[in-house]
């Protein structure tokens, strides 16, 4: 089980490195579905392992980092459809239009 963890960190770390630079291969539909088994695999092991181990406490900071990063994303493309729906619908970002009347 320690192994499993160390390898779960690992592909954390993997996950960590293709958020920032972007990777369209983890923001696919499929990269996105082995994220979230990821993340809750790893919280499936984190639980099973030992209290007293250290690798539990590695893996815990892992799986919370993740769940972070998951957050983030999805607050990202919130704002930035909502932004893009603004710019697209009123053409001014916000500003107000003048009338010629």
């Amino acid at each position: 089980m320690k192994k499993i963890a160390v390898v779960f960190v690992m592909v954390h770390f993997m996950i960590l490195i293709l958020w920032i630079m972007n990777s369209a291969y983890l923001f696919s539909p499929i990269g996105i579905t082995a994220w979230i088994a990821c993340v809750g695999a790893g919280f499936i092991i984190q639980i099973k392992l030992d209290k007293v181990m250290k690798i539990r406490t590695v893996l815990a900071v892992s799986n919370g980092w993740m769940v972070f990063l998951m957050v983030t994303t999805v607050f990202f493309f919130s704002l930035s459809a909502l932004c893009l729906n603004i710019f697209i619908t009123d053409g001014s970002l916000g500003a107000p239009k003048l009338s010629a009347s």
